[in-house]
């Protein structure tokens, strides 16, 4: 078993302050969006599921930074931006799954096809709640999210075998 060392101390507390500072990025540009509009409970719950789903993502885009840590600053970006954007999306349908089914049990199928379908209905309508219209400002923060976790994420020296 490895000791715990520093440079791991620091390496969680980083991920853990990148992890929460993408997730309040990602649920205030959401509110900006709507801040000249009524709210309503569905649009509360599509708010909070963004801000948890930037969260998870940037913590698990930071996990697998691993497996570019020795690569180069280019790749270790295209790496963190493409895990970032899969996972983001990804916890998204998921997160609003599990909202519906909890907040309308009655109404759901629980047969192994009906959830899988839900759950592709789910992350379809994550993909299109944030794809349309069109939010520059996202792209961006995922182009950031990217070069951080390619620039302070998990990085190893390259090594030369002679």
């Amino acid at each position: 078993m490895e000791k715990l060392t520093f440079t791991k101390v620091v390496g969680f507390v980083l991920a853990a302050a990148f992890a929460i500072v993408i997730g309040i990025s990602m649920w205030a540009l959401l509110i900006g969006d709507y801040m000249n509009t009524v709210m309503n409970q569905q649009t509360q719950h599509t708010v909070r599921i963004v801000g948890f789903a930037g969260m998870l993502a940037a913590l698990v885009t930071w996990w697998c930074q691993r497996f570019a840590a020795k690569r180069g600053f280019l790749v270790r970006t295209l790496f963190a931006l493409f895990i970032f954007v899969v996972a983001f999306c990804s916890f998204g349908g998921l997160l609003r799954f599990i909202y519906i089914h909890a907040t309308y049990p009655s109404q759901q199928d629980w047969s192994l096809s009906g959830m899988y379908l839900a759950s592709l209905n789910d992350f379809y309508t994550f993909l299109l709640d944030m794809l349309l219209p069109p939010r520059a400002e996202y792209a961006a923060l995922a182009i950031a999210a990217a070069i951080y976790v390619a620039i302070f994420g998990p990085r190893e020296p390259k090594t030369v075998e002679i």
